[in-house]
């Protein structure tokens, strides 16, 4: 582990949670009374510079996969954004055992970062777009997570963002996803060919990847851990879901143990066609809330 790296620890009567200062990012949470993580970290986490830390809750911002605009994919690199691959700056004086708020602002990032939220019509004599973004995180018997973007600058801009929740599971076979039913979804696995889910709830029986146009709080039923995990969100219109259905590369531990098998995403979102626009000084708030029965 890098030097560079900082770990904050919440830990309180009510619950636990772990909270990297790279990418802002909640690696692992647990409610009291549970004998098993709710986040879900694979059983090697590598932290390094330039590369986005794998399974708890990496923040998908500005662009979310390779960027989406006027009805196509933009190839932008990285995946999913800077937002997860850039150090957040920790209010200290705010920090406890249940809370945390951090903090990025377009002043803080590196050169050809901003740019990409520019007008289609900027040219190099216009202004740049400035933005303040906002990470709260509150871990107890619940685990509430929001990022507020306000746009600081002169010129408007549209972003993408996401929070993208990997849940800890007892075997992807075992789980139900509950509240999408009769949803209309793009799915990510044929083109992001349009979609309705037929069934009352979604099951991991192959690959999942699907973006549901959906606000609804969900329920997440795990009959090997015998739990159900609430999922609510406000500020997204969208629900992204997703389990590779196979090995994964980036899981250190995939290809011997099967880690793909544990966990399973559902995650607030604001993203392709729903991208969030701001006007100078608007701010858009989008969070999501985890609770366990």
């Amino acid at each position: 582990m890098s030097s560079g790296f900082a770990l904050r620890n919440l830990n309180n009567s009510r619950g636990s949670a772990a909270v990297s200062d790279y990418g802002a990012h909640v690696l692992r949470w647990r409610p009291a009374g549970q004998n098993e993580d709710v986040v879900w970290s694979p059983s090697s986490v590598i932290l390094a510079d330039n590369k986005a830390i794998v399974g708890g809750v990496p923040i998908v911002f500005p662009w979310f996969g390779p960027g989406f605009a006027d009805g196509h994919g933009l190839g932008k690199k990285p995946n999913h954004g800077f937002g997860r691959i850039r150090t957040w700056q920790l209010d200290a004086e705010s920090f406890s055992h249940e809370y945390a708020h951090y903090t990025l602002d377009s002043a803080d990032l590196e050169p050809g970062d901003v740019p990409w939220l520019e007008p289609a019509e900027a040219n190099e004599s216009a202004p740049t777009p400035q933005f303040h973004a906002d990470f709260e995180v509150h871990a107890t018997d619940t685990l509430t997570m929001t990022l507020t973007v306000a746009n600081t600058g002169t010129v408007p801009f549209s972003y993408e963002a996401a929070l993208h929740t990997y849940f800890h599971v007892s075997d992807v076979s075992n789980v139900r996803l509950a509240g999408l039913g009769g949803a209309h979804y793009a799915d990510a696995t044929d083109g992001f060919k349009p979609c309705v889910q037929s069934d009352p709830e979604v099951t991991f029986n192959g690959t999942v990847d699907r973006v549901y146009e959906s606000d609804g709080t969900l329920e997440l039923h795990d009959a090997g851990l015998q739990r159900t995990i609430r999922i609510a969100k406000s500020g997204s219109p969208q629900t992204v879901v997703w389990n590779p259905g196979k090995p994964y590369g980036t899981f250190v531990n995939d290809e011997t143990a099967g880690e793909w098998r544990g966990f399973i995403c559902a995650e607030a979102a604001s993203c392709r066609e729903h991208a969030v626009a701001l006007a100078p000084g608007e701010s858009h708030a989008l969070s999501q809330s985890l609770s366990v029965a």
